[in-house]
């Protein structure tokens, strides 16, 4: 036997619902008094309903919890008997009734073990009648052992097992007593064998024990029927209460939660029934249309992904006759998709078959949309549209998953910075550079397609990632990325060139996580940047060392500026004709104690990134100024200003700060600063060199010739000097173009009434040259290496002409060749002839 697990629905009739006498709901109600109570639970009732069968799986599942007490008190009564009553009974008749009650016992003990893993919730009358049954059978075998032992001797064997007997009775009354069909004839037959045998021993005491005996016997008669008919009354009980419950809290919830709420009905086949004047507004159908659907026709009416998905939800839970809570499915109201939350429970007539569902339903479009705008803008860019850094956080964690990792193809993070946004925002205003970065957004995505994911992490960031097999595969991806954002870009009738820099690493090789991966990505775009933008480059591990390195300096700059590890030394420059020294540039030293000497190209960006660029160029300028005030023949000093320092909002007022605290005189201070100023802040340089000038410093422009619009700049600013950067000093004498563009721009500073000054002067060649080109000043280690004191006066070694002429008395021959070179660049005949016009 099976005893079947079915989900018990104790629903309203239909005639419950009218107010009628019928129904289920009625029937609940009308048992809940003792006679109904006692004939339920002696399963005297006829029909076989809802309520019967969950009233008998009720009594079932409540003697299985006892059923383990009960058997263990019919094994202890057995042995006691066994071993005490033994010899009361012959061996054959032990033999054929312990057989018996091992069957008994056995079929028990699968009963309970089959329903001890769940409760049963619906039992049929044929299966807790098998049980019935089987305990009727244990019953009748334990009262022939009174009986059968009558006519045997021993008045102590006698007395132990009317104690077992009557121990039996007591176990059976109370284990079995939500069974009343089953608990009575256990009692009834255990006591009146017992009673039945004291009587016929003939003693006195017997007679007062049969009595006894059958006292106890009714009085466990009567406690059983009452804890069966309480145990029944209970049962009904709740299941009404748990039904009322829920329809109740159904209808309240969908009222007082949701006001557009109104009630459907459909009958077995699912068709509307009774449809109300607010279904037939909401539906915009006729009541004639209404009545001919379902509401799976309804759900179906719209061919969306997530309305299909819900259709099948709603068809799957109308099939199986389960409770519906607020099942989300999409409408089509003629032509509208609009969005219903859809809640039900079955019914059943009053014989307790199903007879369709109730419910109620509320429109819930326009707290649909308000939902899926919030859960857009949670996850996309407001500007560009395309998904921000949080969804994209997230969906690189799903991405790196195990699956992910063990395919083909591997995850590839891209970090992408555009170049030269900020000029955009600078010259044509943020409206432009909004505009822009939709645009930029756009090509990303057409790049993308749908197999990389893109997303915009703030400002000009975004980052990409992707399943990629090699890192040839993931740079030819990414070169193209760089191809569309570096085609020109056309905003209000104007074209932009703007460019991408990508740094990407891969997992599994760099990481298995989203952070470790991000974070080297970010190194590898950092290096991407530094080496040269417009470039993609992987991750290696020697940039995460490079990295560390800088750090380790970074943190030891920190500890140089607080302990006064930094120095000043001074350069010559010195005047083309006279050779004297004219001025001084003002370099900055750091001598470590591990690391030695630490080069400025080293630890100047290192300064600007991590902020200390400007204590450190404020001690340098004040330090200049203290060491030449004191000393007025030294002439002029010049101070390197870093872009970071250029840009400062206080840059002006430090430095008429310095000098006013140091005396020393504003027009023998030169500032000297590079085109990259003005490609940081575009909008505010002039106004920075106007309040400079205005306090009466020169204003030098480093570093000529290396930028990308260095005449515009001249012709835009008012510069005092410029110089011509050592890249071109170097090809004096290697290739003639260089000396072109020296004289180029040495005329051309001329016509605008700026002086010229060269860097990088390394050779007498290079020397006479610039001389003979009309160049002002001279810097280089030809005239000397930077010194711990400033360099006053002419430089020792005499002039030029004697070091020339020296080298021609030693036959230098490669360098006659280099000057023969450059004589020929200048247009003269010969060596001689260019001494002679140069002297």
């Amino acid at each position: 036997m099976a005893f079947t697990c079915r989900a018990v629905n104790l629903g309203f009739g239909n005639a419950a619902e009218r107010g009628g006498d019928k129904g289920s709901g009625n029937l609940i109600r009308s048992s809940t008094d003792a006679h109904s109570a006692l004939t339920q639970a002696l399963g005297l009732s006829n029909s076989d309903s809802t309520t019967e069968r969950r009233v008998r799986a009720a009594q079932f599942n409540g003697v299985c919890q006892l059923l383990p007490f009960f058997l263990g008190a019919q094994v202890a009564a057995g042995l006691v008997i066994i071993y005490s009553a033994h010899d009361l009974f012959s061996s054959a008749f032990m033999v054929g009734w312990g057989s018996f009650q091992l069957l008994c016992f056995g079929w028990l003990a699968f009963v309970w073990w089959r329903s001890s893993p769940s409760a049963v919730g619906s039992l049929a009358r044929k299966d807790l009648s098998y049980f019935v049954r089987c305990a009727q059978a244990s019953g009748l075998a334990w009262s022939l052992l009174p009986i059968a032992s009558t006519a045997a001797a021993g008045q102590v064997n006698q007395s132990v097992l009317t104690a077992a007997m009557v121990g039996l009775l007591c176990a059976g009354g109370f284990c079995l007593s939500v069974v009343p069909n089953a608990a009575l004839p256990w009692v009834v037959m255990i006591g009146l064998s017992t009673s039945t045998a004291l009587a016929f021993e003939g003693a006195a005491s017997n007679y007062l024990l049969a009595v006894f005996a059958l006292g106890l016997t009714v009085l466990c008669a009567a406690a059983v029927l009452s804890s069966a008919c309480a145990f029944v009354s209970n049962t009904l009980n709740e299941a009404e209460l748990e039904q009322r419950g829920d329809l109740i809290a159904l209808l309240l919830n969908e009222f007082e939660e949701k006001r557009s709420a109104w009630i459907w009905e459909a009958d077995t086949r699912g068709f509307f029934r009774r449809v109300n004047d607010r279904f037939l507004m909401v539906s915009g159908c006729s009541r004639v249309e209404l009545e001919a659907k379902r509401m799976i026709d309804l759900a179906c009416s719209c061919s969306s992904e997530k309305a299909t998905a819900a259709a099948k939800l709603l068809e799957d839970a109308l099939a199986q006759k389960t409770v519906l809570r607020d099942l989300e499915i999409c409408v089509n109201v003629n032509g509208d998709v609009r969005w219903w939350a859809v809640s039900a429970s079955p019914v059943t007539d009053e014989y307790g078959y199903f007879s369709g569902h109730q419910g109620v339903a509320s429109d819930i479009t326009e707290a649909k949309r308000v939902n899926e705008l919030v859960t857009h803008m949670a996850e996309h860019d407001s500007l560009t549209g395309i998904r921000n850094r949080s969804w994209f956080l997230a969906r690189a964690k799903r991405r790196l998953g195990v699956d992910e990792l063990l395919s083909a193809n591997y995850p590839v993070l891209f970090l992408i910075d555009l170049d030269n946004f900020k000029v955009v925002n600078d010259t044509s205003g943020h409206p432009a550079g909004d505009e822009l970065l939709k645009m930029v957004a756009n090509r990303f995505q057409a790049v993308c397609g749908d197999s990389v994911d893109l997303a915009r992490f703030g400002g000009d960031e975004f980052a990409a990632m992707g399943l990629f097999g090699s890192p040839e595969t993931a740079t030819h991806f990414a070169e193209k990325l760089i191809t569309a954002a570096s085609a020109p870009f056309s905003i209000g009738g104007r074209d932009f060139g703007i460019g991408a820099t990508i740094g990407f690493a891969q997992a599994p090789a760099d990481g298995v996580r989203i952070d470790d991966l991000l974070r080297k990505a970010d190194i590898a775009l950092y290096k991407a940047k530094q080496v040269g933008r417009g470039r993609v480059l992987a991750f290696e591990a020697c940039m995460e060392r490079e990295v560390l390195e800088r750090r380790a300096i970074e943190r030891d700059l920190h500890e140089a500026v607080s302990e006064g590890q930094l120095g000043l030394q001074f350069q010559p420059i010195v005047d083309a004709r006279s050779e004297k020294v004219v001025s001084n540039e003002v370099l900055v030293r750091w001598q470590h104690p591990v690391r030695g000497e630490v080069p400025p190209d080293v630890f100047v960006p290192v300064a600007e990134h991590a902020g200390l660029i400007l204590p450190i160029g404020e001690w340098v300028l004040r330090r200049a100024c203290q060491a030449y005030a004191d000393l007025p023949e030294a002439g002029a000093v010049s101070v390197n200003l870093s872009p970071v320092q250029f840009i400062s909002p206080n840059l002006v007022e430090m430095v008429a700060s310095t000098l006013r605290q140091t005396g020393f005189p504003p027009e023998r201070l030169i500032l000297e600063i590079t085109e990259s100023v003005f490609i940081r802040d575009f909008g505010s340089a002039g106004k920075i060199l106007s309040a400079l000038k205005g306090l009466g410093v020169k204003v030098a422009l480093d570093d000529f010739g290396t930028g990308y619009s260095s005449l515009s700049y001249l012709r835009q600013y008012k510069f005092d000097r410029i110089k011509i950067d050592k890249s071109f000093v170097e090809e004096i004498g290697e290739r003639s173009e260089g000396l072109a563009i020296i004289s180029a721009v040495i005329a051309l500073a001329h016509n605008l009434g700026i002086e010229v000054t060269a860097e990088g002067v390394e050779a007498k060649f290079q020397a006479e040259a610039l001389r003979t080109l009309g160049c002002d000043a001279l810097q280089g280690f030809y005239f000397g290496k930077p010194s711990d004191i400033p360099v006053i006066g002419k430089l020792p070694g005499g002039a030029p002409e004697r070091e020339l002429d020296a080298a021609f008395e030693a036959e230098d021959q490669a360098e006659a060749f280099r000057l023969q070179q450059i004589a020929s660049s200048l247009n003269v005949t010969s060596i001689s002839g260019w001494q002679k016009d140069r002297k």
